[in-house]
C-alpha cells in the first residue's frame, strides 16, 4: 500500500507499507529526497492516527471584512461605470494572494493528518477528500505490522532457552500482538505452568503448580 501527496511548493511525500518495513521519503519541489527513511515493524507499535485543524476563525473574518471594505468602492465604480480602474486590479490581486495564501496555510499549518509510530512521526496536510485513505493506511499499517510480529516472533519452542522466549511473548502481550489467553497458553507451553503467580499455604510461598 502506497500513499502519496504532494504539496505546492513543498515537494511530495510518500509513504509506504513493505513486506518487512514502513518506508517514508519526502521530496523538495526539485525532486530531490530531503527525508528517506525506512523502520521495520518491530520499531512501528504502537500506531496513532491523529487529524488535527485549527481554524483561527477570528482572524479570517477580519481578513474578509477588511476586504470587503477595501473592495467596496472600486466594485460599486466598475458595476456603475462598467470600466475596471487600477484600483479594482489591486483589490483583485491582493484578495487572490490573500487565498493562495489562505490556502497553503490550511494545508501546511491549520488541518494536518499526523501518523505517529513510536520512532516516528510523519505529517501531512490534511485534505478533506484523502481522509478515507488516510485512516486505510493506518488501520493496515497496525494490521501489517501486528500480522508480521505474529508470523515472526509468535511461535515458541519448549526445548530451547525459556527466558527469552518469555521475554518475548510479554513483548507481543505488551504490543497488543497477542491477546492475555494466546500469551497464557505460550507461557504454558514454555514453563509446563499454569501462572506465574505464587502460591500460599500455611504462611509459605509455593510454586505454580505445573501441568501435567
Amino acid at each position: 500500500m502506497i500513499f502519496t501527496q504532494k504539496q505546492l511548493f513543498q515537494g511530495t511525500t510518500t509513504v509506504a507499507l513493505r513486506a518487512e518495513s514502513l518506508y517514508v521519503c519526502k521530496r523538495n519541489a526539485q525532486g530531490v529526497a530531503t527525508l528517506e527513511t525506512e523502520v521495520p515493524y518491530e520499531e512501528i507499535l504502537p500506531v496513532t492516527a491523529v487529524e488535527q485543524r485549527r481554524l483561527p476563525v477570528n482572524q479570517l473574518l477580519l481578513t474578509g471584512v477588511l476586504l470587503a471594505f477595501l473592495g467596496y468602492e472600486p466594485l460599486r465604480s466598475w458595476l456603475a461605470t462598467g470600466h475596471g480602474s487600477t484600483s479594482l486590479y489591486g483589490w483583485a490581486l491582493v484578495t487572490g494572494l490573500n487565498l493562495l495564501a489562505t490556502w497553503l496555510r490550511f494545508e501546511q499549518q491549520w488541518s494536518t493528518f499526523r501518523l505517529q509510530t513510536a520512532h516516528l512521526v510523519v505529517t501531512l496536510a490534511g485534505r478533506p477528500w484523502q481522509r478515507r485513505q488516510f485512516r486505510a493506511l493506518a488501520t493496515e499499517l497496525e494490521r501489517r505490522t501486528k500480522a508480521y510480529l505474529r508470523d515472526e516472533y509468535g511461535q515458541v519452542n519448549p526445548l530451547g532457552f525459556i527466558e527469552p522466549q518469555l521475554r518475548r511473548v510479554a513483548w507481543l502481550h505488551e504490543l497488543d500482538v497477542l491477546s492475555t489467553r494466546e500469551a497464557q497458553a505460550l507461557s504454558t507451553r514454555l514453563t509446563g505452568r499454569r501462572g506465574t503467580d505464587t502460591l500460599t499455604s500455611m504462611g509459605q510461598e509455593l510454586e505454580s503448580p505445573y501441568v501435567n
